[in-house]
């Protein structure tokens, strides 16, 4: 069982309030403002009943002059999201439950005072007056913030902080901050305050934003009035229409496009494949799209990888030549089938090309052919190996083994051939 004892400073012999409970690999402790009473909060990592990922939590409600403690009744399954205290009374609000959660206000004996409703909401905050309340979506959810008057029980209104992740009164508690940060979210960051009425009074879009935070002010600077008042005179205000617009125009016109590719320069011109059907084309007739290589920075710049034993220079010759082969056995084609035309009536006698492979002219070619017959040698000496080892190997194996002379002098010529060439 997990075990809470309460000490008072300089008395450690005696606690003034112990509690007992179950199901808790870890707490968190909310303090009073006044420090008269604690709530603690109680997580496993593993919920065994399997409803829940994040484990099971609790709630309980101890007393520091301890003459009382107990577990918070909630009505609804789920965890807790959120907890916290009012700064001005002894009480407290609760966000539990699967979503869409429960928001719910509990008096100093933890009894159940006000039911705000069921709805997307993990975040509860009051202002430093504790008379106004905020109840908000953050994180993954939509972004609404419900304004709520702590004396009527009563919604003020609702304003939309989409993609919020950061919250917080202003220390006059008449203002409201929302903000985005990196790299919770990477877009769309920035700030926006509203007056607890429901106004928006200040916008500001960042790039980047990681921190944002009120200047710190002594809540007795501003004491708190009597009913809730307007916004002061003299602040510009930021009509809900035009915020809207300047959003939409922030953001980039155009189908999205994965942070890899938005590198990759988009081609207008007419040999870029327009649509499936033009690409399944351009594939059965051997064309392909032109397409920018991926550029990493701060990376070395990719180079081709070359034969053994050959340099670029060999490289851009082999280049230029077997372009000029395929040039001339285009015209050669040409030749033929115009010939052909001319002699429609005689009967079709036109040589098939030969399957005999063209002896290699270039020096690559020649270093390729090398590498490729150095490879039958090693492959007929391990048959080799397995003769005289006594295995008996079939016909063609021993054919194989037979030519291993035509072999070595095909590397020989070759080699030679590669050594004209190099003078």
């Amino acid at each position: 069982p997990g075990l809470v004892r309460m000490y008072g400073i300089g008395n450690f012999a005696r606690p003034v309030a112990n509690k007992t409970f179950f199901k808790a690999d870890k707490v968190e402790f909310y303090w009073h403002r006044l420090g008269t009473n604690l709530l603690v909060l109680t997580q496993t990592e593993v919920d065994k009943t399997g409803r829940s990922y994040y484990g099971e939590s609790g709630l309980y409600f101890m007393a520091a002059a301890g003459n009382f403690d107990c577990r918070v009744v909630l009505d609804r399954d789920g965890p807790i999201h959120d907890v916290v205290w009012s700064p001005d009374e002894k009480e407290f609000v609760v966000s539990y439950g699967f979503m869409p959660a429960k928001t719910a206000m509990f008096n100093h004996r933890a009894e159940l005072v006000f039911d705000f409703g069921i709805a997307p909401r993990n975040f509860v905050r009051y202002n430093p007056h504790g008379r106004v309340l905020a109840i908000a979506g953050l994180g993954n959810l939509s972004g609404q913030v419900d304004l709520w008057d702590r004396k009527k029980l009563k919604k003020i209104t609702s304003v939309d902080a989409h993609g919020a992740s950061f919250c917080e009164w202003s220390p006059d508690g008449r203002y409201l901050l929302a903000a985005t940060l990196s790299p919770r979210l990477r877009v769309d960051n920035g700030i926006r305050i509203w007056h607890y009425s429901g106004t928006l009074v200040y916008k500001q879009d960042t790039p980047e934003l990681y921190q944002v935070d009120w200047r710190p002010a002594p809540v007795a600077r501003f004491p708190q009035r009597s009913a809730l008042s307007p916004v002061p005179a003299g602040i510009a205000l930021i009509s809900s229409a035009a915020d809207a617009a300047t959003t939409a125009a922030a953001k980039p016109a155009g189908a999205y496009r994965p942070p890899h590719a938005r590198t990759r320069e988009v081609s207008s011109s007419s040999s870029a494949p327009r649509s499936i059907s033009d690409m399944a084309e351009r594939k059965i007739f051997g064309a392909t799209a032109p397409s920018a290589a991926r550029v990493v920075p701060g990376a070395a710049p990719k180079t081709p990888k070359l034969p053994v034993g050959a340099s670029p220079d060999m490289l851009a010759k082999a280049g230029a030549d077997k372009k000029r082969r395929t040039r001339n056995r285009s015209k050669k084609t040409t030749g033929e089938g115009a010939a052909a035309d001319s002699t429609a009536e005689q009967p079709n006698t036109a040589e098939q090309p030969s399957a005999v492979e063209a002896a290699p002219t270039t020096e690559i070619d020649i270093l390729k052919k090398v590498r490729a017959l150095k490879k039958k040698v090693g492959q007929i000496d391990s048959l080799a190996k397995k003769r005289d080892a006594g295995e008996v190997l079939e016909a063609n194996q021993l054919a194989k083994i037979a030519a291993r002379g035509q072999i070595d002098a095909e590397i020989a010529e070759l080699n030679a051939k590669i050594a004209s060439l190099a003078v």
